[in-house]
């Protein structure tokens, strides 16, 4: 298998397993111009990788990303912007020039603040099985 092909297959497999965590917020673009956020809705969730493109159909949205322009992957666990106390959780794919061209978030807090242990395993389990 082409080193290109098998690298676009473990950014789609990524993606996937990254939708499938509980309380996912898709986040792509970056300001000023446009941003598109949309949480995946698992029971309706849809995955596929046809040639260089990935197809992530969530319910009422979708979107197509050109995995061959992703450039680098990084797990991040940084404080809140919205919330000093809190942390947040996510992946980023990165263009060649560094720009996100996807942001995942996870929720990691139920809606008292209280942190939910089994999501942060999820998210560190993520992180350890394709940052390697």
């Amino acid at each position: 298998m082409p080193k290109e092909q098998e690298k676009n297959q473990k950014v789609a497999a990524l993606i996937e397993e990254a939708t499938k965590l509980p309380g996912s917020l898709f986040v792509m673009g970056k300001g000023p111009q446009a941003v598109m956020e949309g949480w995946v809705q698992a029971q309706e969730l849809q995955v596929y990788l046809k040639g260089d493109w990935l197809a992530v159909e969530s319910g009422a949205w979708h979107c197509h990303l050109n995995v061959s322009e992703i450039d680098e992957f990084r797990f991040v666990q940084e404080p809140d912007v919205h919330d000093a106390k809190r942390n947040a959780f996510s992946l980023r794919l990165l263009g060649k020039g560094g720009e996100p061209l996807l942001m995942v978030f996870f929720s990691v807090y139920d809606r008292g603040g209280k942190l939910l242990s089994e999501r942060v395993d999820s998210f560190s389990a993520l992180k350890e099985k394709y940052s390697q």
